[in-house]
């Protein structure tokens, strides 16, 4: 097969595709059945204390890596072992692999493929979507690229989604070509330093795959890109570094929108804000998340249940006793000391910055004014709301913290998910994705607690 890699024809022309696919199928089940035998010689050699049991709970072999990237593509099928075969898995029923859709079967291959190789390896993608509906093909390539970041892809593409999904891809505009006899001799291209800088002719020629697009806080490789891309299959789901972008990426969007045909809307992190401003922010398209931030979806008591419910099974442990157990650690964590403090400042000084900016005299009366000094008095708010998250603490409501305040900037999440048997944050993050992939019942109502951008992108 190397042989025929090398041919330039192989850019028209297959060899030996339904052997290639069967590789790499026959490679994914037999490095699955290997990761799970030196597990188990390695628990047979050191017993119960052996480091593969934890290796085995932290759902990270190549079959459970390949499901993941798949529930990230909002594929609603998993895999799994069966009688010795690879077999796929849907709304309870169990299948061969072969009886799965075209599209099923190239995402697979596309994700045995990329588990499989060796570190430095470079992938050549050519043309994705048109194996794939592009609402899977975008978050399965960003889904890809997360799984081996060390590894090199080169994607010939016309979704234009795709290099707007990695911040650090280089693009390169293929204009067209010169032949001389068999063989090309030029190739005209534009190399372009980032996806803003497509032109907007080909951009009217090809958008229109999916009428929405949503515009989040964060990168491509943030918590919120591959949740939310689960939440809202059938939405464009475009990151932006910080709010103020994601405000300018909306309002531009928005104003042209006569130029193009896309409904754009915008979601940011809460952090505290009052409710005037986010009326305000919400008439122009951009919702402000009714909790603190994306952290306190993942944390959210639902989540928690779920996994708390996948462990609980695994682990031979009663799923209250974990919870329980949860609780406390976060109840501990949130008493050390001056983590309360620096929670409640940190919403008392949005809370402030919001009410100072209300209390500005607008520039009419300013002109009309003729005090050359401007005196606003406003009371602090830290006082109340350390109030309000010690007794929070006091009734150990971990629910009622975790959506109002900035977690992320304490030891809350890692105590969550050390007490729920994982090796750290990442390892339940992962597992999160996971569920709420296969869990249509806990997306909606993750959905829900979106509020009032859920029904626009209904």
């Amino acid at each position: 097969m190397r042989g025929w890699d090398l041919s330039p024809d192989t850019r028209w022309r297959l060899y030996s595709a339904t052997s290639r696919n069967e590789k790499a199928i026959h490679d994914l089940q037999a490095a699955e059945t290997q990761y799970k035998i030196d597990a188990a010689n390695e628990i047979k050699r050191d017993g119960s204390n052996s480091a593969a049991v934890t290796r085995l709970q932290s759902s990270n072999s190549p079959l459970d890596r390949v499901n993941a990237i798949l529930a990230q593509a909002n594929l609603p099928v998993s895999m799994l072992i069966e009688g010795g075969e690879l077999r796929a898995k849907q709304s309870g029923s169990i299948y061969s692999f072969a009886r799965m859709s075209d599209g099923e079967r190239a995402a697979l291959v596309f994700a045995a493929e990329v588990v499989a190789a060796p570190n430095g390896a470079i992938f050549v993608i050519d043309e994705p979507e048109l194996h794939l509906h592009p609402s899977i093909v975008v978050p399965l390539l960003e889904a890809l690229i997360s799984e081996r970041p060390e590894c090199g892809f080169v994607v010939c593409t016309h979704e234009l989604d795709l290099p707007s999904g990695s911040s650090s891809a280089t693009l390169v505009l293929v204009r067209g070509s010169t032949w001389q006899g068999d063989a090309i001799a030029t190739w005209e291209i534009d190399v372009l330093g980032d996806p803003g800088q497509i032109p907007e002719w080909l951009r009217v020629d090809l958008i229109g795959s999916r009428r929405k697009i949503l515009f989040i806080e964060g990168t491509s490789t943030s918590l919120d890109q591959p949740l939310y891309a689960l939440l809202f299959p059938s939405v464009s789901v475009r990151s932006r570094e910080s709010c103020r972008e994601v405000m300018r990426a909306v309002e531009g969007l928005r104003a042209a929108e006569t130029f193009h045909r896309a409904q754009v809307f915008g979601l940011v992190d809460h952090d505290g804000m009052g409710a005037e401003r986010v009326a305000e922010l919400e008439a122009n398209g951009i919702f402000p998340l009714p909790i603190f931030a994306v952290e306190s979806l993942y944390y959210s008591a639902d989540v928690l249940r779920v996994l708390a419910d996948r462990q609980a099974q695994t682990l031979g442990l009663s799923v209250d006793q974990m919870i329980r157990e949860a609780t406390m650690a976060a109840i501990t964590a949130l008493k050390s000391r001056g983590v309360a403090e620096h929670l409640a400042s940190r919403i008392a000084e949005r809370q402030m910055r919001d009410q100072l900016l209300l209390a500005m005299p607008e520039r009419q009366a300013m002109t009309e004014g003729t005090r050359s000094e401007i005196e606003i008095t406003i009371a602090s708010p830290y006082p109340a709301e350390l109030d309000r998250i010690n007794r929070m603490i006091d009734v150990e409501d971990v629910e009622a913290v975790v959506s109002r305040y900035p977690v992320r900037e304490s030891g809350v999440l890692s105590s969550l998910a050390r007490a729920l048997h994982f090796n750290g944050r990442s390892d339940y993050e992962r597992a999160a994705l996971t569920m709420i992939g296969a869990d249509v019942n806990l997306r909606t109502t993750l959905k829900n607690r979106l509020g009032n951008l859920t029904a626009q992108l209904a």
